[in-house]
């Protein structure tokens, strides 16, 4: 029996403990979207992915409760904004595939995120005392937000034939009740596992812009946008970005014009599209593939 507890426990902290059906629970749960995804060719079954939103409380930590589960980090005030984190005393190394940065781990009450090294040490962040940490930190706790709201994708209907091509990140089955709505069962899914299956079943030879940010939402692999130009996902420092590839340094003002972004990481000057909730994405990259033909001929002249 200690044999079987000790399993269960390590199988829940990594994630994969079966408990068959479970409930999604929220303090409010909002279906905003549903999307067919495959259709059976012999039962006309239908698979579905369906937006939601959920929302619950938030529970920030205090002061206290910051410092004792963080002691590695450093309690440090931004003298510019005013705000306090506690910040990893030593940077650590993160890939981006060939490429190594050096970063630190800031922790917030509202969340967390990664610091580049050389952005850090040109910045406003110093040491402070833990009295007046705390004052900073419960301060800004104390005017967050009361709820969060999380959006999350459940694929629900036929999933049998095409369980294999899920991704396996999550494989827990959920009962779900949205307000007003019936209730379902399905695997649910993150922003990027729901893109991996657009990409799979609804995007073979993207041609709109639309399909081309599908595509590259769906993949690691690059997707031609044309004219030598590539859309790709990666993960840099933590965060998911969309890479623009091929644009040298004469075509770089004209995409920053059409709402493109630049950072230097590692030496290297690289291109993104802004991505993430309220940025109309696809119209910057329809700008960007409707207007190729201008952005070579000024790149040439």
């Amino acid at each position: 029996m200690r044999r079987i507890a000790d399993q269960t426990e390590r199988a829940r902290a990594a994630g994969t403990l079966d408990l068959g059906v479970e409930t999604l629970r929220g303090e409010k749960i909002e279906q905003v979207s549903t999307e067919d995804l495959w259709t059976c060719p012999k039962s006309g079954a239908v698979t579905r992915i369906i937006g939601l939103e959920v929302t619950d409380p938030v529970h920030v930590l205090s002061a206290d409760d910051a410092l004792s589960r963080n002691p590695d980090k450093l309690p440090m005030v931004n003298r510019a904004s005013g705000r306090a984190a506690l910040i990893s005393a030593r940077p650590m190394q993160m890939y981006d595939e060939d490429i190594v940065t050096l970063m630190r781990k800031a922790v917030r009450p509202n969340g967390s995120s990664y610091l580049e090294e050389a952005r850090f040490k040109s910045s406003a962040w110093e040491e402070i005392g833990k009295p007046e940490f705390a004052r900073l930190w419960d301060a800004e706790a104390a005017s967050l937000p009361k709820t969060t709201t999380t959006k999350l994708y459940l694929l629900t209907g036929l999933l049998l034939p095409i369980w294999k091509d899920i991704p396996a990140t999550n494989e827990r089955i959920y009962r779900v009740t949205p307000d007003g709505a019936t209730a379902m069962i399905g695997r649910t899914l993150s922003e990027e596992g729901a893109a991996a299956l657009r990409a799979r079943f609804l995007v073979s030879n993207p041609q709109t812009p639309q399909e081309m940010l599908t595509a590259a939402l769906g993949t690691t692999a690059p997707v031609d946008l044309g004219r030598g130009l590539t859309l790709t996902r990666r993960r840099v420092a933590g965060e998911m970005r969309l890479e623009l590839g091929g644009a040298d340094r004469g075509m770089i003002e004209g995409l920053k014009a059409m709402g493109c972004f630049t950072e230097i990481i590692s030496f290297q000057l690289r291109v993104f599209l802004p991505h993430g909730d309220g940025i109309d994405t696809g119209s910057i990259l329809a700008r960007i593939v409707v207007q190729r033909p201008a952005i070579a001929t000024d790149q040439a002249a």
